[in-house]
């Protein structure tokens, strides 16, 4: 899914569910990136401006992909085998 303009916030309360796009803090200031949302769609984000905290990046009949702002990625757990 290309986005290239930020359509909205969350502050501001949203009638879908939202689904998180994890970005870091020290990532927020760049302008293009390639993301998988939380429900594994693939989101091509190329914009004019810098990121915050609860920006809808795109939105589809049910759901809003949403900046989540994180300190650091969460890490991925390892296999015990």
């Amino acid at each position: 899914m290309l986005c290239t303009e930020i359509l909205g916030t969350t502050h501001h309360g949203t009638y879908k569910k939202v689904i998180d796009v994890l970005f870091e803090n020290k990532e927020l200031g760049d302008k293009n990136f390639m993301r998988i949302a939380r429900d594994g769609v693939e989101l091509d984000i190329r914009l004019d401006c810098e990121l915050q905290d609860g920006d809808i990046l795109a939105e589809n009949e049910f759901y809003v992909y949403a900046v989540k702002a994180v300190e650091k990625f969460p890490e991925k757990k390892k296999s015990s085998f």
